[in-house]
């Protein structure tokens, strides 16, 4: 049916000299953010925590966009949120190119330019493809589209951020590993490993065997899915700002603890089985991962849809 409303809408479309003009404006703008979406596509490629964030992503968007019955409305058309999303892109642009151009990085605030000029390049990039789907589909998708845009520059704006979260992460993940084994009275014991050329690595012993809390262990997958869910949930719901804070801490505290409770399954049953010691890391990271997913999914959909059918 979507597709047959946006075959009839096209054909009437193409015979304009309009439709022409507006449909290479608008890719021609959106394609002029090649070189960042390559820059991330890649970055995103070759990290597997940011794929399977990204993947979680698509899905959820894909499971809120069968929830809805949508009419295509005004399609390849320059509606309304079409032309909004274009101009705040711009406007986001324009912000990127002044900040390079007349704001030079001091002693101190080197670190703030570089995440506002950051913010302002990935929300520019994220608006310039609304208003291309916008474009496409018309108003009446309105709700999903302004939703992943807002949590896809979460996503593009925290995946640059997984190396400085790296170490503080895995510190994290050892203490609290630790104070629950002893919460528990398991006996564990823990060592920081440092070789030349390397970084240091955070290691926990248990019944004699030596569990590396490596890079892929400190959760910033799972943690990033439940950011991403939680907010992607919150403004898709037109949640306030305290209610969108309360559900992505939410979401955050359900990733914390999946991923401290995946730790104290490998490190305590690793040991009864380390022939199978890879398939058990893989098994239980993937088990833990998407149970991460479809508990926030499951306990924060059904709790906003409940508040927003109140409200109506």
């Amino acid at each position: 049916m979507l597709l047959n409303t946006l075959h009839s809408e096209l054909k009437q479309k193409v015979r304009t000299q309009s439709f022409w003009t507006e449909s290479f404006l608008l890719l021609t703008f959106t394609l002029s953010f090649a070189p960042i979406f390559m820059w991330f596509a890649e970055k995103t490629l070759n990290e597997t925590r940011l794929l399977h964030s990204f993947i979680t992503l698509a899905i959820a968007v894909i499971l809120l966009i069968q929830s809805e019955r949508t009419e295509i409305k005004k399609a390849f058309n320059l509606n309304r949120h079409c032309r909004y999303s274009l101009f705040i892109s711009l406007f986001f642009l324009s912000s990127h190119f002044i900040t390079s151009l007349f704001l030079a990085p001091e002693a101190g605030t080197f670190e703030v330019l570089s995440t506002v000029k950051l913010l302002t390049l990935t929300s520019a990039f994220a608006f310039a493809i609304a208003s291309l789907v916008f474009y496409i589909f018309g108003e009446a998708v309105a709700k999903i589209t302004y939703s992943s845009t807002i949590t896809l520059i979460v996503f593009l704006l925290f995946s640059t951020l997984m190396g400085l979260s790296d170490w503080p992460l895995r510190t994290l993940a050892l203490k609290w590993s630790v104070q629950t084994f002893e919460w528990l009275g398991i006996p564990v014991s823990t060592f920081l490993i440092q070789q030349p050329n390397t970084s240091p690595s955070l290691v926990i012993e248990y019944l004699g065997e030596h569990f590396n809390v490596a890079s892929e262990c400190n959760g910033f997958g799972i943690i990033l899915n439940g950011l991403l869910i939680g907010s992607l949930l919150s403004v898709y719901s037109q949640q306030g700002f305290i209610n969108t804070l309360s559900n992505i801490a939410a979401a955050l505290f359900i990733a914390f603890t999946l991923n401290l409770i995946r730790i104290l399954s490998i490190i305590l049953i690793a040991p009864h089985l380390m022939h199978f010691y890879d398939f058990i890391h893989e098994l239980l990271g993937t088990f833990f991962y998407w149970g991460a997913f479809l508990l926030t999914w499951y306990l924060l959909n059904g709790s906003l849809l409940k508040r927003t059918n109140s409200k109506n």
